[in-house]
């Protein structure tokens, strides 16, 4: 459970066909934070490289439309799919800008956003957490520093994403030779962002929908990926995968 965030952002209006990799990545930063903005996550398939000792995973999400906080999260690995019910409810508060937002789930506190719209496009924006309610640390950091440069804090360290000079729809952190390397690919799919995520370690793909979709949006419900994109990950591991409760139904295959 998160405590406390605060979220500074642009009013992003730009559409999924209409950006390259580095701004397609920029807009779906406020997922990760709880931020209600214009997209949510619909999919996630992981994998990890040839070799690993593990087995494909993915997950899931189902919303009520127009609402940022999904109604459910299906998890499936290769024996077991994991269903899990959320009972989310918003209570939003706005003073002098500075929107809050007080989540609960089944009647319990889940966590606090706060976050402020800028409307430049495409502003940075900043997240931090409290966990005393008095003094805010920064959590998170990204910025869209120029037309090839975004600078993102995540994990306790600043990193540089890239854009492919070649390839708008691609993207890089750190040089192919480096540890660190990943290269992230941007495909739209109508107005849904598709973006890959790879590494000497795991191939992740990732599916944005928009928060209030128009006619066209293409129904990502049916799309998985590609067989060619992942034929070099051949094992999965539900890794992280949080423990069944009292609103999770397992179902053997």
């Amino acid at each position: 459970m998160f405590k406390k965030i605060f979220f500074s952002l642009a009013a992003l209006s730009i559409y999924a066909n209409a950006i390259n990799c580095l701004e397609a990545y920029f807009k779906t930063k406020p997922v990760d934070y709880y931020v209600p903005e214009d997209y949510v996550l619909d999919s996630l398939y992981r994998a990890p490289a040839e070799g690993a000792d593990s087995k494909p995973w993915s997950k899931k999400y189902y919303y009520t439309p127009g609402n940022s906080l999904p109604d459910s999260l299906v998890l499936m690995d290769s024996k077991d799919t994991v269903k899990t019910v959320f009972h989310y409810t918003q209570e939003a508060d706005t003073l002098n800008g500075m929107i809050t937002l007080v989540i609960n789930n089944d009647g319990e506190l889940f966590g606090t956003v706060k976050y402020m719209k800028v409307a430049d496009d495409m502003h940075p924006y900043a997240f931090y957490r409290s966990n005393s309610g008095k003094v805010d640390t920064l959590n998170g950091y990204v910025n869209l520093k120029d037309e090839e440069t975004l600078v993102e804090y995540k994990n306790g360290e600043f990193i540089k994403v890239l854009l492919d000079k070649k390839d708008p729809n691609v993207c890089h952190i750190g040089n192919p030779d480096d540890e660190k390397y990943v290269k992230i690919t941007y495909e739209a799919l109508g107005q849904t962002i598709h973006l890959t995520e790879e590494n000497s370690s795991t191939l992740t793909e990732m599916f944005f929908i928009p928060l209030y979709p128009q006619e066209e949006t293409i129904g990502i419900r049916k799309i998985r990926p590609a067989a060619a994109n992942i034929k070099k990950y051949q094992y999965f591991d539900l890794l992280g995968r949080p423990a069944v409760n009292k609103h999770s139904v397992q179902i053997r295959k």
